[in-house]
């Protein structure tokens, strides 16, 4: 059982939609996973109105399919192996709190946290 973190500081609706595949893969496999929303990636946890970019052509294709990206996130997080943190400092930054946030963020913490917890597992950043 590995450890993976992931970086997620986009919130182009592909790369928000690939880091959920690759969440609930990873966790499927056995494997735990801490995702760490910073800058425009805490706009996709919005509990309401997330902010979600759609400039790419997969982030439009995904768009006509009307694919439902947090379902991934969701069965990521029924496996129990799934943490999802915001940023503190982007969340000070964009003036949101913790109930702004949707269920599936877990806590607001810092970059050193995230570190910390990861004891030098694989780290996977998508911008």
């Amino acid at each position: 059982m590995a450890k993976v973190g992931i970086v997620l500081g986009t919130n182009e609706l592909s790369k928000v939609l690939y880091t959920g595949m690759w969440a609930v893969i990873s966790t499927s496999m056995g494997d735990e996973v801490i995702i760490f929303a910073t800058m425009d990636g805490v706009k996709v946890f919005l509990k309401e109105n997330p902010d979600l970019k759609v400039t790419d052509e997969a982030s439009k294709k995904v768009l006509e399919a009307k694919e439902d990206i947090l379902s991934y996130y969701r069965k990521a997080k029924k496996t129990g192996k799934l943490k999802i943190y915001a940023c503190s400092y982007a969340t000070k930054l964009f003036g949101l709190e913790k109930g702004n946030y949707d269920d599936l963020i877990d806590d607001i913490v810092g970059i050193t946290t995230f570190q910390m917890e990861l004891e030098g597992a694989q780290i996977l950043s998508i911008w």
